[in-house]
């Protein structure tokens, strides 16, 4: 079955709504910008009928007990540590083969990264292993804060350019604007 997503399509035919994977090393209770813009994605991919579901890190804050419930009902969290220099962020560091398991019974259709970090590779594997379409969004401009991580010595902004075009090499991308092209 072809998927359609035109306004004017005829509704005498057959539209399926899509199995969405947003993987995201930051989500809420963690407040920022990937986390809001995330959150805000998956609402209106929903409200257009699709089935959207969160994987990212575990957080301190949000009990086991909430897992799969109330507002976690549709988001996966796999184990993770704060990330050095940014306490309030993590970065997972198990779950792959979970994940894929859980993207088969899901039956994702797409995944949709929206980080160069654990959970962005958890997504290219799990989109490679399900052969899969994946998109991403590269959010943050990583060689602009370079002087956070250890004031600049631990990697240049020459480097991080190195490394988000390694990631990037996903398929055929189209650049949005001249700021998100490297």
């Amino acid at each position: 079955m072809r998927v359609f997503y035109f306004a004017d399509f005829p509704m005498t035919s057959i539209i399926r709504y899509m199995n969405i994977g947003l993987f995201t090393d930051t989500y809420f209770p963690q407040i920022s910008g990937v986390s809001t813009s995330t959150q805000i994605l998956s609402r209106e991919l929903e409200k257009l009928g699709n089935n959207v579901y969160i994987f990212t890190t575990t957080d301190p804050k949000v009990k086991r007990s909430q897992y799969g419930k109330g507002s976690e009902k549709n988001i996966y969290r796999f184990s993770s540590i704060p990330y050095t220099g940014f306490k309030d962020r993590r970065i997972a560091f198990r779950g792959f083969f979970e994940a894929i398991e859980i993207a088969k019974t899901l039956r994702l259709d797409i995944v949709h990264t929206q980080t160069e970090f654990s959970l962005g590779l958890m997504g290219k594997i799990v989109a490679r292993q399900l052969k899969i379409p994946i998109v991403h969004t590269y959010h943050t401009m990583y060689q602009d804060y370079t002087h956070y991580v250890m004031n600049g010595r631990l990697i240049k902004s020459g480097g991080v350019e190195v490394i988000v075009r390694s990631y990037l090499k996903i398929s055929k991308r189209s650049r949005c604007s001249k700021s998100t092209s490297l």
